[in-house]
């Protein structure tokens, strides 16, 4: 009977024991943490692309605030003989009509090209002919210079063309065309200028013509008075 009786009192005790455990034990919800790994795996996409947003705002900010050297685009395109190919103003009206020592330094090369033959002395057709000589030279080596101009700022205009295509971002994008408007108005304005020239050159060539006609009519006076000089 003890035997009995203490049998049941180790199965009593193992019973207790093994309940108790069991309350002691921490219970394991898998959908609560799948739930949970899926809300952190999600946050992290947030933050990465919030992480990308940032650096795509920050992008933004340095383009919008950092200058931008839009002369500084082909600096070739900046040379003064490219800014403005023609002589100043005070010197244009010397080379056009051909004053004496006004021969520049384009036109000499084409003096050296045209010409035949220096007037000798003082009198008004030699005056006439010794001038206009020069006068052609310089309004040919102005011309000349203004169409390189052209040319040469056209080939930039090209190359920039290039660039505006292999542009990464809409600073870039707007520095370019800006630079490309500054050129085509720059082309626009040498236009003009050549189109001043054109008027120049057509008025002094009727500005030759009345003075060839004036040196005729001064030799008919000059005749006609030594020939009433010679009847008294």
């Amino acid at each position: 009977m003890n035997t009995t009786l203490l049998a049941s009192a180790a199965v009593a005790a193992c019973l207790t024991l093994s309940h108790g455990a069991q309350a002691q034990l921490a219970v394991f919800d898998s959908s609560n943490f799948a739930n949970t790994l899926k809300e952190v795996v999600t946050a992290g996409k947030e933050l990465a692309q919030l992480q990308q947003q940032l650096q795509q705002l920050e992008q933004t900010y340095r383009m919008f605030t950092n200058p931008t050297n839009i002369t500084g685009m082909l600096p070739a395109l900046n040379q003064p003989s490219l800014q403005n190919s023609m002589p100043a103003a005070s010197s244009i009206p010397g080379q056009v009509a051909g004053s004496a020592n006004t021969l520049s330094s384009q036109g000499q090369a084409f003096f050296n090209l045209n010409h035949v033959f220096t007037a000798t002395g003082s009198d008004p057709q030699a005056n006439l002919l010794n001038r206009s000589a020069i006068s052609m030279a310089n309004i040919l080596g102005i011309a000349a210079a203004n169409l390189a101009s052209i040319e040469q700022r056209q080939g930039n205009l090209n190359a920039m063309q290039a660039e505006l295509e292999g542009a990464t971002d809409i600073k870039q994008v707007t520095a370019i065309n800006g630079r490309i408007a500054i050129e085509s108005n720059a082309i626009q304005g040498q236009q003009a200028q050549a189109q001043n020239l054109q008027a120049m050159v057509t008025a002094q060539a009727q500005a030759d013509q009345q003075a060839a006609q004036q040196s005729i009519r001064q030799s008919h006076e000059q005749a006609a008075a030594m020939f009433t000089g010679t009847l008294n």
